[in-house]
């Protein structure tokens, strides 16, 4: 337990030390502050004047044609196209928009996309700056129909970040004035009632930076998934054998390709806001337990036998470049592998009954269309069960890995096939006179599974 102890204090402190600075925004001197827009793909000119139509005034927008030579300079030569909306390609993309805006002297780039998807014309545009995190822009605009929603659209995606990056006008304060006389007092009182509800206003928005974090969350994207819920079948195996065995009551045991249920879930409460750490912390649960699952010594007759297998913990998810994902676990699993023999053959069965802390990593890295999973643990077995009570000096531990392909089919849906797989070993230290004496167990456990998840 004391070990457990230590591995639960390391994880608390590596998971603490995960901290994320809030920007600050300063006040600046009118234009002191630019953007470039680049739109490609056809209508490219309308959409990029319908842009700048929803750009403040204070904020400076550069020379297309100087930001058009910093993009070449910076190695794209060639329209970006469709990778911009690809999360898994558009690294190299992104980071060479960011080297032209920084070399045309812009704060930001607003980038655009013009294309026909699924019959539907539209423009996907990104705001990219110097953070190489989550975009915060990332969506589409539908090109189609009433010129007033196109522009109300644009607006709603775009609006809010432009807000937040321009500078407050210059003359503020002189605006806040009056003119002579009485016209001093009303204006005075009217410069007052407007500073209040401005006030009211920043209060709101200040307020809500946990909302507009919130928004910035991305439905159905795994990387700020508020919840995932995944079912599937599971084909289990089990391997059992004796290292160096001395008595003959000491049976070896086999199975594999028995189908179970498989259900699991993650939930992350605080994913819409934007406290460090704790965002990312999620609970996460699962169960699998084997349908009609028999077993038999040698030739007699089967034997009813239980497999199941509960799991509890905590995550902490952090977000990896563009679309990587790693995650940091540690939780409780408890294992039975139980086989309800007669009196007779109960001795003889590799029953467990374990109670194990686990502790490890996992990761989903992007690779073109599909997403891979890897992921390895230690497994400390707080408890074991029958068949280790038979040995003198029984000592076991355990590790896992995962491996896995996971395969976009619709918004927030994948099919996923996982390989996941546990280990235990074992050592006993035998006395003269037991009844049971060998050099220590390998307990195996190998599962295949085909599910489809949700992801919101």
């Amino acid at each position: 337990m004391s070990l457990c102890g230590r591995i639960l204090l390391g994880l608390s402190a590596a998971t603490t030390a995960t901290f994320a600075l809030a920007p600050v925004t300063l006040a600046a001197p009118e234009a002191s502050k630019s953007i470039a827009v680049h739109i490609e793909g056809p209508d490219a000119d309308a959409i990029r004047e319908d842009i700048l139509a929803i750009v403040p005034e204070t904020l400076g927008v550069v020379e297309p044609d100087a930001f058009s030579r910093s993009l070449k300079s910076a190695g794209q030569a060639k329209p970006v196209g469709a990778t911009l909306v690809s999360k898994a390609q558009r690294k190299k993309a992104l980071d060479r928009i960011r080297k032209a805006g920084k070399a045309s002297k812009a704060d930001g780039v607003i980038y655009g996309v013009s294309r026909t998807n699924k019959k539907k014309r539209e423009v996907h545009l990104v705001y990219v700056d110097e953070n190489t995190g989550d975009l915060a822009v990332d969506g589409a605009v539908p090109l189609g129909g009433p010129e007033d929603d196109r522009k109300k659209a644009l607006q709603e995606l775009l609006g809010p970040t432009l807000a937040q990056i321009a500078p407050p006008p210059a003359d503020d304060d002189k605006a806040k004035g009056g003119g002579d006389g009485g016209g001093e007092g009303e204006g005075g009182d009217g410069g007052d009632e407007e500073k209040a509800e401005g006030g009211e206003e920043k209060a709101e928005g200040e307020g809500g930076d946990g909302g507009d974090e919130g928004d910035k969350r991305k439905p159905h994207e795994v990387g700020s998934a508020l919840l995932s819920v995944e079912l599937g079948v599971e084909f289990v195996g089990r391997w059992f054998d004796y290292s160096d065995p001395r008595t003959q009551n000491l049976l070896p045991y086999s199975v594999f390709g028995q189908p179970a249920i498989s259900v699991s879930g993650e939930l992350y409460p605080l994913a819409g806001t934007n406290i460090a750490v704790l965002k990312g912390l999620g609970i996460t649960a699962g169960y699998a337990r084997a349908l009609g699952l028999d077993s038999a010594v040698g030739s007699g007759d089967p034997i009813s036998t239980t497999y199941q297998r509960i799991n509890l913990g905590l995550r902490e998810r952090l977000s990896v470049g563009e679309a990587s994902v790693l995650g940091i676990s540690a939780g409780l699993r408890f294992l039975t592998f139980d086989i309800d023999a007669p009196e007779d053959l109960a001795s003889t069965v590799p029953n467990v009954s374990y109670t194990l802390f686990r502790a490890g990593l996992d990761g989903r890295i992007p690779a073109g269309p599909v997403a891979l999973a890897l992921g390895a643990e230690y497994i400390l077995p707080l408890s074991s069960g029958p068949v280790y009570d038979r040995f003198t000096g029984a000592s076991v531990q355990g590790i896992g890995a995962l491996a896995g392909v996971m395969v976009p089919v619709a918004t927030g849906i994948e099919a996923r096939l996982l390989v996941e797989y546990a280990r235990f070993f074992s050592s006993f230290q035998p006395e003269q006179g037991d009844a049971y004496i060998a050099g220590g167990a390998i307990d195996q456990y190998l599962g295949l599974r085909l599910a489809g998840a949700y992801v919101y």
